[in-house]
């Protein structure tokens, strides 16, 4: 049934709309941003489309920019989008990676925690897909989904799968994010990323222990890759000192409170 549904195209898009409230304290600020999941026989890929889209200009740009002067300049307005990360899974066990940036390490962080899904009998229309609810907890957050058996792929967006269909929408309890699916589109092929870097594997408790140290010190790898003397120059504008940024990173990351994961690592 799987396969019999990439019959007619090799590769399948779903496009949801994402609704978060990045700051519990400023719970009217809603932020939303197009992702997209692209689904093959092999696996899936969950991304911003923003992002995407942001770093194929970007790199555009910045090849433009070394073909020229035989040097780059990065600006810290270039690269667009809310949602940095991405997460891939493969089929068919669901082997699970999120794929994340912490300044200039790129991090392939394995997920192996289960998501004990409870069906409920409870149905609804969404758009044109019958639905069906079924909830669980994950990472500090508990979760309501809305699946249909319409389209017989046990994925859906972010790390949410399991279900015996796609998840059309997803909402926590304290409906700081939401998930909606909003298209479904026939793909040639999953997209790669546009800038290729070497990843390093780590385990979620690895992972927010990284999370947890930046933090605390955001200007701490900048100051070493000054030391280190790479080329690349990052500008902003009129904030182009060090305590400036710490300032601005500081602020930024107290802003942004209300992660999609309250538990980063149980």
């Amino acid at each position: 049934m799987f396969l019999g549904f990439f019959a007619n195209a090799q590769n399948k898009r779903f496009i949801y709309e994402y609704r978060f409230v990045p700051d519990s304290t400023n719970i009217s600020d809603i932020k939303t941003e197009v992702m997209n999941l692209d689904v093959s026989p092999a696996g899936s890929k969950f991304y911003s489309y923003t992002v995407y889209n942001s770093d194929s200009i970007m790199k555009a740009d910045l090849d433009k920019q070394l073909a020229a002067t035989g040097s780059i300049n990065i600006k810290s307005d270039m690269r667009k989008g809310l949602v940095k990360y991405s997460v891939t899974k493969n089929y068919p066990k669901y082997e699970m990676f999120l794929h994340d940036r912490i300044l200039a390490d790129k991090y392939k962080v394995s997920e192996e925690r289960p998501i004990n899904w409870k069906i409920t009998s409870e149905k609804k229309k969404i758009g044109e897909w019958t639905t069906q609810k079924a909830e669980a907890d994950f990472a500090g957050r508990h979760w309501y989904a809305w699946f249909t058996t319409e389209v017989p792929i046990q994925d859906g967006p972010y790390k949410f799968h399991g279900l015996p269909g796609l998840i059309v929408k997803i909402e926590d309890q304290t409906r700081s994010h939401l998930f909606t699916l909003q298209a479904v589109k026939n793909i040639n092929s999953i997209q790669d990323d546009v800038f290729d870097s070497q990843e390093i594997p780590v385990s979620l408790k690895q992972y927010s222990k990284l999370m947890k140290d930046y933090e605390n010190d955001p200007t701490k790898g900048l100051k070493q890759m000054q030391i280190g003397g790479i080329t690349m120059i990052i500008t902003d504008g009129q904030n182009n000192h060090m305590k400036d940024q710490e300032i601005l990173l500081k602020e930024k990351i107290k802003k942004d409170n209300n992660k999609i994961e309250i538990n980063k690592s149980k």
